[in-house]
C-alpha cells in the first residue's frame, strides 16, 4: 500500500497563477505541488523561492513565503537528537525575515526570526569554515553568474546569499560568531549578490 503524504498549503505568494516571471512560475508551479515543513530539499527550494523574490525587489511576497515556513518550524530542542537536514534551511529563511524587517524599521517583525537565530544558528562553532564562507563569496559569485543556465545560475546565488545573510544577521544581533568575520563587509557582498540574482531572475520576465 501506497504511503500516504500529508498535504501542506503553499502560502498565495508561491501559487503560480499569475506570475509573470516564466522562470518564477516553473519553480512556483513544481514547488506548488511539493510544499512541505519536514522535506530537506523542498525547504531548501522555498528558501530560494524567497530569495528570488526578495531579489526582485518584493518582498511582500518572500515575506508570505517565509512566514508560512518559519512560523511552524521551530528550532531543535527537546528530546531526542536535532533534525539538521530540517532546521539547516529554515534557519536562512529566519534570516532572511531578519533582515527584510530590520532594513524596514520593523523592529517588532525581525524579533521572533532573531530569537529563533539566536536560539541555533544551524552552524557548527568551526571559525575558519565561517570565516572562509565570507571570504569566498566573490570567487562564488562569479563562478555561479558564469553559469549559462538561468536555473544553475540562481540556484548557486541564491545558496551563497543564504548563507551570506544568515552571518549577517547574526553578527548585527551580536552572536559570537559575528566577531570572526566582517560584519559589515559581509552585507556589502549581500548587495552584490543581489544584484547578481535579480539580472539573471530579470532575462526571463
Amino acid at each position: 500500500m501506497a504511503r500516504a503524504k500529508t498535504a501542506v498549503a503553499p502560502p498565495r505568494a508561491a501559487l503560480p497563477a499569475h506570475e509573470e516571471n516564466r522562470y518564477l512560475a516553473k519553480v512556483k508551479t513544481s514547488l506548488a505541488r511539493r510544499w512541505s515543513h519536514t522535506r530537506m530539499k523542498e525547504l531548501y527550494e522555498q528558501a530560494d523561492l524567497a530569495r528570488y523574490l526578495w531579489a526582485l525587489d518584493r518582498e511582500t511576497e518572500a515575506l508570505d513565503v517565509l512566514r508560512s515556513v518559519t512560523s511552524v518550524v521551530p528550532p531543535p530542542g527537546g528530546a531526542g537528537l536535532p533534525n539538521y537536514n530540517v532546521w539547516s534551511p529554515v534557519v536562512t529563511m529566519n534570516a532572511l525575515e531578519a533582515r527584510i524587517c530590520r532594513l524596514d524599521g520593523d523592529e517588532a517583525g525581525a524579533a521572533a526570526p532573531v530569537s529563533r537565530l539566536m536560539a541555533d544558528p544551524g552552524l557548527a562553532p568551526n571559525r575558519d569554515h565561517i570565516a572562509a564562507e565570507v571570504a569566498e563569496a566573490p570567487s562564488g559569485f562569479a563562478d555561479a553568474n558564469a553559469e549559462t543556465s538561468v536555473k544553475w545560475a540562481c540556484h548557486k546565488l541564491s545558496r551563497k546569499i543564504g548563507g551570506l545573510t544568515l552571518l549577517c544577521e547574526l553578527g548585527v544581533a551580536g552572536h559570537p560568531y559575528g566577531d570572526w568575520y566582517d560584519v559589515e563587509e559581509t552585507d556589502r557582498l549581500i548587495a552584490t549578490g543581489r544584484a547578481l540574482l535579480a539580472a539573471r531572475l530579470a532575462m526571463t520576465a
